[in-house]
């Protein structure tokens, strides 16, 4: 049975910001907390949130802060990760309850990780896909130390396919790569939403060129490469709600999330507890086409991870970056067997099937 979505919104505690949220799913069943990436919105989760509500979980999806219906700013540092993971914790605390299991996807693992490792006592575990623990939020220099040098040659690549990062650093004053995106963003949205193929988990990452063009595909006087909606992992109904909450937005708040290298780092190292180690039970699923997250074809990519996460497991799917969206079952199936194994006591039980979430809706 399709499951219908809730919409929510609570105030932050410390400054009455408001966090947007979609939840399905008995309110007292086992929950899982659903982390965008860029570009996303809650609703980019929208086959997950369907199967593990229809499961008996407790699902929930906010739209990350800069997007959507959940609050902006136009000071860049407000999406440091340590101002966002207190307020991922403020969402936990709304919703009643004293743990999750996390999950998080691209500039979502970064808040993931973030919460595993400073605040592991919220955490009943913890699945990410594509961007591994200790990478991301560690900073662009660190990003660039894991580039594999026989794909991009350092004369060539100095930034390897970390290069658009650096392109956003120097376009923070300007922000012409915003306006770049914001000329068109439907067509630019279907772009980020490419399928993944072998060739593309192969070859250079467009992402590598980014710099030398002086923005995306070419650069701000190239329009952007038609392509049909076949082509991506979108359908109608997600393409139009992407273009409407990028309308309203923006794309600055979801560019600042790449401005807070160096304050992440910090954070990071200075304050993650237990030595960075974790010891929940940890989840990682390759998407073999990622052309940028290259986990499974660059071992140095998950070396800090597979050293410091003592309850791992991983798998992969044959999807490119958003293997969320391209192979939902094969995304589901494999996080059902693992929480069945390794979070057991975390599956829902037959009496909470029947009550509803009854949350605050808008």
């Amino acid at each position: 049975m399709e499951q219908k979505f809730s919409s929510n919104v609570f105030s932050l505690p410390n400054n009455g910001k408001q966090i947007f949220y979609l939840s399905a799913g008995p309110s007292n069943g086992p929950l899982i907390c659903f982390l965008h990436g860029w570009p996303g919105i809650a609703m980019t989760w929208k086959n997950q949130l369907q199967a593990f509500a229809r499961l008996g979980f407790y699902v929930v999806a906010p739209d990350m802060p800069g997007y959507g219906q959940t609050w902006t700013s136009t000071d860049s540092s407000d999406y440091a990760l340590e101002k966002i993971v207190p307020q991922c914790i403020d969402l936990l605390r709304h919703l009643g309850r004293e743990e999750a299991i996390w999950f998080g996807h691209d500039w979502g693992c970064g808040p993931l990780w973030a919460i595993a490792s400073h605040h592991p006592e919220v955490c009943t575990a913890v699945i990410a896909m594509s961007v591994p623990y200790r990478t991301l939020e560690l900073g662009v220099n660190f990003l660039v130390s894991l580039v594999d040098r026989k794909l991009y040659p350092e004369d060539a690549f100095p930034y390897g396919q970390w290069d658009y990062q650096k392109f956003y650093e120097q376009d923070a004053q300007t922000r012409a790569g915003d306006r770049q995106f914001e000329s068109n963003i439907s067509d630019y949205i279907k772009l980020f939403f490419s399928k993944g193929s072998e060739k593309t988990g192969l070859s250079y990452a467009r992402t590598s060129m980014v710099t030398k063009d002086g923005g995306w595909f070419g650069g701000p006087n190239v329009s952007p490469p038609q392509i049909p909606l076949s082509s991506t992992v979108l359908d109608e109904e997600l393409l139009t709600e992407l273009v409407s909450a990028l309308t309203k937005t923006g794309f600055h708040g979801a560019t600042s999330w790449y401005l807070n290298h160096a304050a992440n780092e910090k954070y990071t190292r200075e304050t993650s507890v237990n030595g960075g180690h974790l010891k929940m039970p940890v989840l990682f699923i390759h998407t073999e086409y990622d052309a940028v997250c290259q986990t499974v074809h660059n071992p140095s990519f998950m070396k800090e991870m597979r050293a410091l996460a003592e309850n791992l497991t991983e798998f992969t799917i044959k999807a490119g970056h958003w293997g969320l969206l391209e192979c939902p079952e094969e995304t589901n199936a494999g996080t059902v067997e693992w929480i069945l194994k390794e979070v057991k006591g975390s599956w829902p039980g037959p009496d909470l099937k029947n009550e509803q979430s009854t949350p605050q809706r808008l």
